[in-house]
């Protein structure tokens, strides 16, 4: 998949939202600082991804992962990780969805979510899909923006890439292309 205006691995910034002060652009492996700092004050919900992999895999380009960044008068406040879908008409992931602390419940997580259904249509995907652990207050966030619950994890399931739940896990799920939406559900997992 060619990235084209979504591609973080060129190095050049590209901005593809703005609404007053605020801005969602590409990142550059300039942003791994903010990135990092956010993912280790929030690793209790969103996890740990190591510096090889984003350094190769975001800014590196092997593997077309895009990382967005939300900025309010050109100060970082979030970011998404984007894994794209395996092609037309099938689900990208949301692999981590940040705002810093200070930031939250302001409409940077949606504006995010703004941009991420233009990649959808840009690509022909669905939508996205994710996972997040049943004891987070991010649920609520899911839900409130349209998305559906279709299953759980329960915690000891092994899941498609081998490894097991290790507590109890929401799948989520949203179609964002409003070209496609008519068209009947496919199963995606």
């Amino acid at each position: 998949m060619q990235l084209g205006k979504y591609n973080c691995a060129t190095g050049l910034v590209n901005v593809l939202y703005i609404a007053g002060d605020l801005m969602v652009r590409t990142s550059t492996i300039k942003d791994w600082l903010f990135v990092d700092k956010l993912q280790k004050d929030n690793s209790f919900a969103v996890g740990f991804i190591q510096h090889t992999i984003w350094e190769k895999y975001v800014w590196g380009g092997e593997r077309n992962f895009v990382v967005l960044i939300c900025e309010m008068n050109n100060d970082p406040v979030g970011y998404i990780l984007i894994t794209p879908g395996h092609g037309a008409m099938t689900y990208a992931k949301i692999q981590q969805i940040v705002v810093r602390n200070d930031a939250r419940r302001l409409d940077y997580g949606s504006a995010l979510l703004r941009v991420a259904q233009d990649f959808c249509e840009h690509f022909g995907l669905r939508g996205f899909t994710l996972r997040c652990r049943t004891d987070l207050e991010s649920n609520y966030f899911w839900r409130a923006l349209g998305f559906t619950q279709y299953g759980t994890w329960a915690k000891g399931t092994v899941n498609h890439v081998g490894m097991k739940a290790s507590n109890d896990i929401n799948l989520w799920r949203i179609d964002l292309n409003r070209n496609i939406l008519t068209l009947p559900m496919i199963d995606i997992e």
